[in-house]
């Protein structure tokens, strides 16, 4: 498809964030609108299959990983599976994926059940050493002037090194996009360290592809951690600009295909729009079936990011 750029300028000067997360990173780099639609005008895409495998996923891996090892069996996992997507069918978020699809739930289990036992081939949950205080793991840090937040999925030992690791239920991605997929990682290990009283940074960094059955690895270096820390103060002076300026860069890429606002977004199509973030593009959003989360909402997803509900994409 043919890339294109196009710099929109915001009806009105939107709200700050209070901090940036490796989702919300991201997401500006993949398109600096789609982060002000999400993130200064508190716009949600809907949530998607993936999206509800994934955090499924990872709530079930968190029940088996806080039990005691002895306890960290093939069968309790799959206890643990049924018991998580319970607690997501209770989130409003996910209603509209039911609507029309009772059976759904079935389709949820035998993905979790498939992504279960690609964590069994790659180790055994009883002998990883882990507690209740190593999953979903709080950091917060300030890397040169930007507020950093985020939750790791799991920080632990591994035979006296310590590794901060991501699940994903996605494809393993193809080899040119691999660094790519560590980003995220790389921002834990940056905050990690700058939040410890002795700047010590992990041994190593890791992907578990699920689904794959596959574990990709890097070791922490100190050089890399300060780059990818330059980088994330980057963006963040970049979003600042953005509110004093309320303007953005709309950026094309075969992602918009998955993106809710491409209906809306003046770099998606020829036909005349309202300014973004007037009442006109608002309803316009609404149209399409997208909801508005209040200021409070917006803060607390920030302050939360990264937690499996404030995904963005496949996890």
């Amino acid at each position: 498809m043919v890339m294109e750029e196009r710099t929109v300028t915001l009806d009105a000067v939107p709200l700050s964030p209070r901090s940036l997360s490796p989702t919300s990173a991201s997401t500006w780099q993949q398109c600096e609108l789609k982060f002000a639609f999400v993130y200064l005008h508190r716009w949600q895409e809907p949530v998607t299959l993936p999206q509800l495998i994934g955090n499924t996923v990872h709530r079930a891996v968190e029940l088996l990983y806080g039990s005691a090892p002895g306890e960290r069996s093939r069968a309790a996992a799959s206890e643990f599976m049924q018991l998580s997507l319970s607690e997501q069918l209770a989130d409003d978020h996910y209603s509209h994926l039911f609507a029309d699809d009772t059976a759904l739930a079935n389709e949820v289990i035998a993905a979790g059940e498939d992504a279960l036992a690609g964590l069994f081939a790659l180790e055994d949950p009883a002998t990883i050493t882990i507690g209740p205080e190593g999953l979903e793991v709080w950091v917060r840090a300030e890397l040169y002037g930007a507020p950093i937040r985020g939750r790791i999925d799991r920080l632990y030992d591994a035979h006296g090194a310590q590794v901060i690791a991501d699940y994903k239920t996605g494809k393993v991605p193809p080899s040119r996009f691999t660094e790519k997929a560590f980003f995220g990682l790389w921002t834990y290990a940056a905050a990690l360290a700058a939040s410890d009283a002795d700047k010590r940074l992990a041994d190593r960094v890791e992907l578990l592809y699920l689904m794959g059955r596959e574990r990709v690895s890097r070791p922490v270096l100190r050089d890399v951690a300060l780059e990818h820390a330059k980088t994330l103060a980057r963006i963040w002076r970049r979003i600042t600009s953005t509110i004093t300026t309320s303007t953005v860069t709309a950026r094309t890429s075969p992602l918009c295909g998955w993106c809710a606002f491409a209906p809306a977004c003046p770099a998606k199509t020829s036909a005349p729009l309202p300014k973004v973030g007037s009442s006109e593009h608002d309803e316009l959003l609404r149209d399409l079936g997208l909801r508005q989360r209040v200021r409070d909402a917006v803060a607390d997803a920030l302050e939360r990011a990264d937690q499996p509900g404030d995904e963005k994409g496949p996890r």
